[in-house]
């Protein structure tokens, strides 16, 4: 039973009512879009990684079958990607994106159920106060606090909710070595260091955008660091409470879109769509672990950075709720802390034909809700229950596996 993050929910909000559901569309889970910043087509084509399940049972016995073959064999198909030679599968992620037209798959609108979750996070968005963040009672406080936290979380584990720890094991590109740096020192501040922190972290950002800007082709991996950097100073930036720091992640928000932009053509064409059509090909077991972790770094990445940039408007113009719009694509992660929580390729595959796991449409929790079981929710996955059934409702779920 994962007892950290109930510890961590009792800790940060004890006695929190459960959140009814209501009619408003809540702002938060905006993917795509943001209320004060030019909106952009940020994925046109919707997340192809996992096919559309139709029914909680198939999701909930996703996992439970052996086989030879794999999802991503499909991904051979595609030399922008892949790269060529004998490269082990972490060498072939470092292959240059954008060498070949993307794929191009169909539309993949968001349906009257997924849009419907939207609306059960709607009391969590409609009831916001300034005093919230200072409430350890409210959702808000828990929320954001889990949300700074990730800065801490990257200092002492190397890894956050959306970054796993063996994403760069092998090949740790430079922006993420000089923001682990820049995470530790911020994580250790001192009253007598802060002005040097803060100068350290201004010079890094200004140097990886410096980087980024003169770079002509940037690698797949290359892409989903540097989004995973930019996003980690942003939220020192935007949540710190400095009005210099925040002046600036707001000025660079829309480079950052543009970035989780590009994640999602990556997203989009990993090269496995047309395999996931297939209902048995998807149950099959990713060949290299190696390329699961990216991928699915990739999807948690854009889910997680969107959620935040909602967020951040929320609370700076709670009134703009009314005005907001959710996104109308469907944007799928994995939820399992076994599969996420894996060392290595042996367990990984060890868990998968083990262990349940569930695709997650945007926020869509109700199939997994009834199928599955709180040793199932990882970090990444209570911080988005906490907001749509609310913190004692994610705690119960979480605890009931002590129970049965």
């Amino acid at each position: 039973m994962p007892r950290q993050l109930m510890s961590q929910l009792a800790e940060q909000c004890p006695g929190t009512n459960a959140l009814p559901n209501q009619d408003p569309i809540c702002p938060l889970p905006t993917l795509g879009q943001s209320a004060h910043l030019e909106p952009f087509d940020a994925t046109p084509t919707g997340d192809r990684l996992y096919a559309h399940i139709n029914t909680a049972t198939e999701i909930s016995q996703v996992s439970n079958t052996t086989a030879t073959g794999s999802a991503d064999d499909s991904m051979t198909l595609f030399p922008f990607w892949m790269g060529s030679g004998s490269t082990s599968p972490s060498d072939q992620l470092f292959a240059c994106f954008g060498q070949s037209p993307p794929l191009e798959c169909p539309n993949s609108p968001l349906d009257e159920k997924h849009a419907m979750a939207y609306e059960k996070m709607s009391d969590f968005c409609n009831h916001i106060d300034p005093w919230h963040l200072h409430d350890p009672k409210a959702p808000l406080h828990y929320v954001v606090g889990r949300v700074k936290a990730f800065t801490s979380e990257i200092a002492d584990r190397n890894a956050t909710p959306f970054m796993h720890r063996h994403l760069y094991r092998d090949d740790v590109p430079q922006c993420i070595l000089s923001c682990f740096s820049i995470n530790v020192l911020y994580a250790k501040r001192t009253h007598e260091n802060t002005a040097m922190v803060m100068r350290a972290i201004h010079n890094n950002v200004r140097d990886l955008l410096d980087a980024e800007m003169s770079r002509t082709i940037a690698k797949p991996v290359q892409k989903l660091a540097r989004t995973q950097a930019l996003f980690l100073y942003q939220i020192i930036r935007l949540f710190d409470g400095d009005i210099t720091l925040r002046a600036q992640g707001e000025k660079d928000m829309p480079l950052f879109q543009a970035w989780l932009n590009d994640l999602c053509g990556i997203r989009d064409n990993l090269g496995d769509a047309l395999h996931l059509q297939n209902s048995v090909t998807r149950k099959r077991a990713p060949e290299h672990w190696e390329t699961w972790v990216f991928s699915e770094s990739v999807r948690r990445t854009i889910v997680m950075a969107y959620s935040v940039i909602g967020l951040y408007e929320l609370i700076k113009e709670p009134e703009s709720k009314g005005r907001m719009r959710f996104v109308h694509t469907d944007h799928r992660w994995t939820l399992s802390r076994s599969l996420w929580e894996s060392d290595s390729s042996s367990e990984f595959h060890r868990m998968w034909n083990q262990k349940p796991h569930f695709i997650i449409t945007n926020y869509a929790f109700d199939d997994f809700l009834m199928y599955g079981s709180g040793e199932d929710v990882d970090d990444f996955a209570a911080l988005l229950l906490t907001a749509y059934i609310g913190m004692d409702k994610t705690k119960e779920f979480i605890s009931a596996n002590d129970r049965t």
